[in-house]
């Protein structure tokens, strides 16, 4: 079985992928309905923070902690592939092309169509820098979509080409995911939401999960000894 550890790099592969690509019409939606989704896609987006925030955690672990956590790796292997592959899922969610999902990608189609009713306090060139920052992301999120429907949604094993995927590229796109999001927030009702702090929630609890481990282990460790010490006395 794996173990777990290792040093996080930048440029460290998390996930390989296929590329896929789609079409988007413009949508129509009224206004409490455009409200109803933004709240919608806060939610998946603080989920895939959150799950996102946990597993880097513990991929970044020292060898101590590795050490501490794999005597439990029946379970903590599986929590830490679990919880990458759902935080990848929440944010392929957030840039879903198809019309009836609650996405980014959509709701700025549904702004286009009526920019005036969903987002009256939005400046064009903030329309705009959401349109930017999508479309750098663009192979991103096609590979995510790969991911999504290939890896997830229903296991395709005829990959035709496969495309790195790094936590650098991940970690920038979850910086302007919550960019973009708070710009509609902010162009719909002047409102926006912090979510670093879930971010620092996530990682302080995994960490005092990992040290409630490595005291565990310690314990463990005493335990062993004081027996073996006894033993040699013959007591």
């Amino acid at each position: 079985m794996e173990v777990l550890g290792g040093s996080r790099q930048e440029d460290r592969y998390i996930i390989t992928l296929e590329v896929n690509s789609g079409n988007q019409e413009g949508i129509y939606m009224e206004r409490k309905k455009f409200k109803k989704q933004l709240d919608e896609l806060r939610t998946i987006i603080t989920d895939g923070i959150a799950y996102f925030s946990a597993w880097r955690i513990i991929a970044d672990i020292d060898e101590d902690s590795a050490q501490a956590l794999n005597r439990y790796r029946g379970f903590f292997l599986p929590a830490q592939l679990s919880l990458k592959y759902m935080a990848l899922l929440q944010f392929a969610k957030v840039f879903d092309r198809h019309p009836r999902t609650v996405s980014l990608y959509n709701l700025l189609s549904a702004v286009r169509e009526n920019p005036k009713l969903l987002t009256p306090h939005a400046e064009e060139d903030e329309l705009q820098s959401v349109e930017r920052k999508i479309n750098s992301h663009d192979e991103l999120l096609e590979h995510l979509k790969g991911f999504r429907d290939q890896r997830l949604a229903h296991y395709d094993s005829a990959i035709t080409r496969d495309t790195s995927l790094t936590f650098g590229k991940v970690k920038q796109l979850i910086d302007d995911i919550k960019h973009m999001y708070n710009s509609l927030s902010r162009g719909h009702e002047r409102s926006t939401t912090s979510f670093d702090w879930l971010s620092r929630e996530a990682e302080r609890h995994t960490s005092e999960v990992i040290q409630i481990m490595r005291e565990d282990r310690d314990r463990a460790k005493q335990r062993i000894s004081e027996s073996d010490r006894r033993i040699e006395r013959g007591d």
